[in-house]
């Protein structure tokens, strides 16, 4: 009897060391920020993918899940899983800086349990996903609870040129709270690219950004970003970012970050100074 091919395994991961300093409240700090290490399985149309996550803090199960290619553009994936919302990423490096927009807000949702089903053509795609909760402890899980999910839902569409235009929504079904997001992305030329979101956490407020990413040689980049927080009966305010990052190999890149934030309400305004290592393989 023939054997099939053996599971094709291979190893993913990174290692993060990151210096800041505030002015206010007046902090410095110097630490291992993040490591992750990651492994996926492939075997036959289903391919499993789970990974650990340290933050600076804590070691936590990050991703447990497995998808299913049912065909015809078609996924399915079930376990522990990251939200499809948010432009800025997760994993620091696929960030364009170092800093997250957000500064006063609720933070966009992370991981969760549960179930999604994905749809993906050449121009656009779609995917619904049925999840323990947006929120749970820590950002790194669910609540666990499935009597009250959370859900969400997106599309995407990549039928104009260099554009990419998605639209996100989700429900957390315990406090009836909705999340709106929307971005726009746009590719000036191979190296240099623009893009904008806008979010709406109902009854908290809104939060936007502005962010600009030029090549300055084929290893250096550098991403301007202007973001704003306006909280619902609360203070708004602005937070300019400029950060450059250099390439030094496929496995390895520094970035630093200088950011302002403005005064609001009675908190008044701060300036950081970031520098960071990243090695990744």
């Amino acid at each position: 009897m023939q054997e099939g091919p053996a599971p094709a395994v291979t190893f993913d991961g990174y290692a993060v060391a990151t210096a800041s300093t505030t002015n206010h409240p007046s902090t410095s700090t110097l630490d291992l920020s993040a490591a992750k290490f990651g492994a996926t399985g492939k075997f036959g149309s289903v391919t499993g993918y789970a990974s650990v996550y340290y933050n600076g803090a804590t070691t936590d199960l990050l991703d447990a899940y497995a998808t299913v290619d049912a065909g015809s553009g078609f996924s399915v994936t079930v376990g522990k899983f990251l939200s499809y919302m948010g432009y800025e990423a997760f994993d620091v490096p696929n960030m364009a800086q170092i800093s997250y927009a957000n500064t006063q807000l609720a933070p966009i949702p992370a991981y969760h349990s549960g179930v999604k089903l994905d749809y993906s053509a050449a121009t656009y795609g779609a995917g619904v996903a049925v999840v323990d909760s947006l929120y749970g402890p820590s950002l790194y899980k669910g609540d666990g609870d499935l009597k009250k999910p959370g859900l969400e839902a997106y599309y995407t569409y990549k039928g104009i040129k260099d554009t990419t235009i998605w639209l996100g929504v989700a429900n957390e079904v315990s406090t009836k709270k909705a999340f709106y997001d929307l971005w726009v992305s746009y590719a000036v030329n191979k190296t240099d690219s623009i893009g904008a979101e806008v979010i709406k956490i109902e009854s908290e407020g809104v939060l936007w950004l502005v962010a600009y990413t030029k090549a300055l040689t084929p290893k250096t980049t550098l991403t301007s970003r202007i973001s704003g927080d306006s909280p619902t009966g609360g203070a708004s305010n602005l937070k300019y970012t400029l950060s450059p990052s250099f390439t030094v190999n496929d496995h390895f890149l520094v970035r630093a970050e200088v950011s302002y934030v403005s005064s609001y309400g009675s908190t008044p305004s701060s300036t950081t100074f970031a520098a960071q290592s990243i090695f990744k393989f």
